[in-house]
C-alpha cells in the first residue's frame, strides 16, 4: 500500500536521529538519578519521589523478578513452589507458567535479582530508540510522557516479567519486518512469549500477514506444540492458575471485569452479584461493539500507512492490550505495553490525511497517555479528598473510578478497529473473504435450484 503523508515537515538526517535518541536519553538520566538515589543517596528521597509520581515501591527494586529467580531456586531444592515459596521475599507461590521454571538458568538465583533487573531495564530502555520514532518536538513530548509513565516507570521498578514478554515482542516485531526467510522467526517468538505469560498468543493471529501455505505450517506448529505443553504440565498449570490472585476492582487494577462487577459489588445489596455483573458486562460489550463499527465506517483503509514501522508496532501492542484488558484483572504496570502502542497513534496521526481521522487519532494518544498516568492522578486525588471522614471510596474518586473505566472501553474499542482494518486489508483476509463470498454464491444458486418450484414436479 502507497504511505500516506500529511504534509508534516520532515527534519534533516541528523535532526532526525538526534529526535529519536533523546526520549531513550532522558528515560536512561531519569533511571540514573532514582539508581544513584539508591545506591548512594537519600532512600526517603527515592521512595518519595516513585510515590509522587504514583507508585508504591516495595522495600528493594525488582521484587517481581526476584519472585521467578526464587520460585526456581527452591524448585531445585525439591519444593514444590506451586504451594509455598520460602525462597521468595514475600513467600509468594509460583503463579505464573511452568516454563518459567525451566528456562530459567541453574547459575540464577535470588542473589541475581539485582543484575537481572538492570539487565532488562536497560535492555527496556535501549529498545525505546527502535519503537520510538518522533519528527517534531510535539511528538517527542507525547512520546516521552508515554516512555516515562507511572506505567512504564512501576515496570521498570519491578522488573516485571511482562518486560521479558515486552522485549520478545520487539524482537519479533523487528525480525516481521525483515525478509521473509527471518521473519517466519518472528512466530517464534511469539509462541514463546504466550507459553510464558499465556495472553500473547493472540500476536499469532499476526500469521494473516503470510500466504496460505506458510500460515498453514506456522498455525499447525503453533497449536501442536501449545497442545503438548498443555497436556504435559496439566497439573501444574492448574496449581499455577489457582495462584492467580484476585484484585480489587477500585485500584490500580485494569480489566473488563472492573466496571461492570465493580458496580455489582457496590450494589451487592440489591440483588445476585454475578448475575447483575454478567449484565452489566454484556451491555458494555455491545456498546464497545457498536463503537467499534462505527470507528470502522469512519476510518478508510485508503488514509492510513500500514507499511510503517510504527503502524506494526501498533496492532502489536493493541493485541497485547486487548487480550489482557478481556483475559482478566492485570496490576496497572501490564500497561506497559502503551509503549508500542502510542507511537503507532502518533503515526497514525501524522500520516493520515482527512481532519476526523487525524481527531480519533490524537482523541486515542490522549486517552492512552491519561491511562499510562492514572495512577498518579487517582493517588493524588486521593490525597486530596482523604482529610474528609468516609467509608470506602469518597464521591469525587466514585466519579474517577467510573470516568476511568470508560475511557478503557474507548480506547479498547477503537484499538479494536484499529486490528479489523488491519486485517481486513491483508492479501490473505481479502483472498479469504473473497472465497467466502463466492461460496455464498453458490449456495445462493444451489437453494434456489433445490427450492420447490424448480422441483421434478415443476417440469412434468
Amino acid at each position: 500500500m502507497v504511505a500516506v503523508h500529511s504534509g508534516v515537515p520532515t527534519p534533516a538526517v541528523g535532526w532526525r536521529w538526534l529526535y529519536r535518541l533523546i526520549v531513550p536519553a532522558a528515560a536512561l538520566c531519569v533511571y540514573g538519578v532514582l539508581a544513584v538515589l539508591w545506591h548512594w543517596g537519600s532512600s526517603s528521597l527515592y521512595f518519595g519521589t516513585l510515590q509522587f509520581v504514583g507508585i508504591e515501591p516495595f522495600r528493594f527494586p525488582f521484587l517481581d523478578i526476584q519472585a521467578i529467580l526464587s520460585a526456581a531456586e527452591c524448585q531445585r531444592l525439591g519444593l514444590d513452589v506451586y504451594l509455598s515459596n520460602p525462597c521468595d521475599a514475600l513467600g509468594r507461590p509460583h503463579v505464573y507458567s511452568p516454563l518459567w521454571l525451566v528456562v530459567t538458568p541453574g547459575f540464577l538465583d535470588t542473589q541475581a535479582a539485582m543484575g537481572v533487573g538492570l539487565t532488562l531495564d536497560l535492555l527496556f530502555i535501549l529498545s525505546l530508540a527502535l519503537v520510538i520514532r518522533p519528527t517534531t518536538r510535539g511528538e517527542i513530548l507525547v512520546l516521552a510522557l508515554a516512555a516515562l509513565s507511572s506505567t512504564t516507570v512501576y515496570a521498570l521498578e519491578r522488573a516485571n516479567s511482562d518486560l521479558i514478554v515486552y522485549l520478545l515482542v520487539v524482537s519479533a516485531w523487528m525480525l516481521g519486518l525483515a525478509p521473509r526467510r527471518y521473519r517466519l522467526g518472528a512466530y517464534a517468538l511469539y509462541l514463546t512469549a504466550g507459553l510464558l505469560k499465556y495472553y500473547p498468543l493472540v500476536l499469532l493471529a499476526l500469521v494473516a500477514r503470510e500466504r496460505w501455505r506458510d500460515a498453514l505450517v506456522i498455525a499447525g506448529t503453533a497449536g501442536s506444540t501449545v497442545v503438548l505443553l498443555a497436556v504435559y504440565d496439566y497439573a501444574e498449570l492448574g496449581k499455577a492458575l489457582a495462584n492467580l490472585p484476585t484484585l480489587s476492582y477500585f485500584s490500580d487494577s485494569f480489566s473488563a471485569l472492573n466496571l461492570p462487577f465493580g458496580f455489582a459489588e457496590a450494589l451487592a445489596g440489591y440483588g445476585p452479584r454475578s448475575v447483575l455483573g454478567l449484565l452489566l458486562l454484556s451491555l458494555l460489550v455491545a456498546v464497545a461493539i457498536a463503537r467499534t463499527r462505527r470507528t470502522l465506517r469512519l476510518l478508510d483503509p485508503g488514509t492510513l500507512d500500514w507499511e510503517g514501522r510504527e503502524a506494526q508496532c501498533l496492532v502489536a501492542g493493541a493485541l497485547l492490550m486487548m487480550a489482557c484488558f478481556f483475559a482478566g484483572q492485570n496490576v496497572d504496570y501490564r500497561g506497559v505495553y502503551f509503549v508500542l502502542v502510542v507511537p503507532g497513534l502518533v503515526h497514525l496521526h501524522r500520516s493520515s490525511r482527512g481532519t476526523a481521522v487525524r481527531q480519533f487519532g490524537a482523541q486515542m494518544i490522549a486517552a492512552a497517555l491519561f491511562l499510562m498516568w492514572e495512577e498518579f492522578f487517582r493517588r493524588a486525588l486521593h490525597t486530596l479528598v482523604s482529610s474528609a471522614p468516609s467509608e470506602g471510596l469518597s464521591l469525587p474518586e466514585v466519579y474517577f473510578w467510573i470516568g476511568r473505566e470508560l475511557v478503557w472501553w474507548w480506547l479498547v474499542a477503537g484499538l479494536a478497529a484499529i486490528v479489523l482494518l488491519y486485517f481486513r486489508q491483508l492479501p490473505l483476509a481479502q483472498d479469504s473473504i473473497a472465497k467466502f463470498r463466492h461460496c455464498r454464491a453458490l449456495l445462493k444458486i444451489v437453494g434456489k435450484w433445490a427450492s420447490p418450484q424448480h422441483s421434478p414436479d415443476h417440469f412434468r
